[in-house]
């Protein structure tokens, strides 16, 4: 298949630094085209996927305003006009799309990493028909839709080869890996560590706005050796602390569409702790990679009972449900589907 991958213009395909869709996409590319498709992508003038067949660059470098919305759609059409793809893989913004859907047959999947729009979605399958479908990073985010027809859930991938489990090192401390913020669950794991007389190394950035959380809940714990805060973390740093963590805790309070550090913990061999929120269900099997728990008390009592976790099983249960080879076989099929 001819695959044109259209991805929103603020941040290069591979980024430079954070950039979750654009590593999924940039993987998702060098899969496509390891399996013998061709991959022709339009995404920031600065991206450089080494995979892609040709890469095309959106005009306007911000996704929102009318203006920018215009130009980057006839961008989008004009390129596909150009290359001729079987099918459109779209990460960009569902707008840009409706210049073809309204003018050509071209099939079209739109994946979505975020809050779907029961509004927009509703829209662009009545303009584009059975040519429009969808893919959710998580089958829960389509729990507010009333028609889920066209929707088919798709988990995001994890590097299994560079998350990968270290035998020469000794787990000896639970890790928290995220915003520093109240829906993420920063205070509850420190609320574990206390409580299990266990080292806590929490890594993450404070975003603006939540100074007042981190001064008033963690900041005040610093001075026991049992918390650590080692601050935004790159991806050596987050392979080295999950090597080494007996555990992941994941406390979330909100519905978190995937979590993607769940599946990187777990390609570790790390077990994960996990609130009965969003993905959690879906990522994390119970008494099997981890445990999936309600409240703060359960997940003090599983961490009491993490070495029940086989952390060789976590791993190949990872490698067999999150591993790039298996999401893009998975995206591949309903693409060829699609297509025909």
């Amino acid at each position: 298949m001819k695959i044109l991958i259209p991805v929103d213009p603020e941040i290069p395909v591979p980024p430079t630094l954070y950039g979750g869709v654009e590593r999924l996409v940039d993987g998702l590319a060098h899969a496509y085209t390891a399996m013998g498709h061709e991959v022709y992508l339009l995404a920031n003038p600065a991206s450089n996927c080494t995979a892609a067949q040709e890469i095309f660059a959106f005009p306007a470098l911000h996704s929102r305003g009318y203006g920018n919305v215009i130009k980057n759609a006839w961008q989008l059409y004009k390129v596909a006009k150009k290359v001729k793809p079987d099918v459109v893989h779209s990460f960009s913004r569902l707008l840009y799309t409706y210049p073809l859907l309204l003018t050509t047959n071209l099939a079209f999947l739109q994946t979505y990493g975020r809050f779907i729009s029961p509004k927009s979605t509703k829209l662009a399958s009545l303009i584009g028909s059975k040519k429009m479908n969808f893919t959710s990073a998580a089958k829960h985010m389509l729990n507010h839709l009333n028609d889920t027809r066209k929707f088919t859930p798709i988990y995001n991938f994890v590097d299994v080869n560079y998350f990968k489990p270290n035998d020469q090192v000794e787990q000896d401390h639970l890790m928290f890996l995220g915003r520093i913020e109240d829906i993420k669950g920063t205070k509850e794991c420190i609320e574990v560590a206390l409580a299990t007389n266990t080292k806590l190394i929490i890594a993450g950035n404070i975003q603006p706005g939540h100074d007042n959380y981190f001064d008033t809940h963690i900041k005040p714990h610093l001075d026991n050796p049992l918390i650590v805060y080692v601050g935004p973390v790159n991806d050596e740093q987050k392979l080295y602390y999950l090597q080494k963590a007996k555990a992941f805790l994941f406390p979330i309070k909100w519905e978190e569409p995937f979590g993607i550090v769940m599946a990187e913990a777990m390609a570790c061999g790390t077990p994960v702790i996990a609130f009965n929120r969003g993905s959690v269900p879906e990522v994390v099997k119970h008494q099997e990679t981890g445990f999936v728990v309600n409240t703060t008390k359960e997940m003090i009592e599983g961490v009491s009972k993490i070495n029940e976790i086989d952390r060789e099983k976590v791993r190949e249960v990872c490698v067999e449900r999150f591993s790039l080879e298996v999401i893009a076989t998975q995206y591949l099929e309903l693409l060829s589907k699609i297509s025909l």
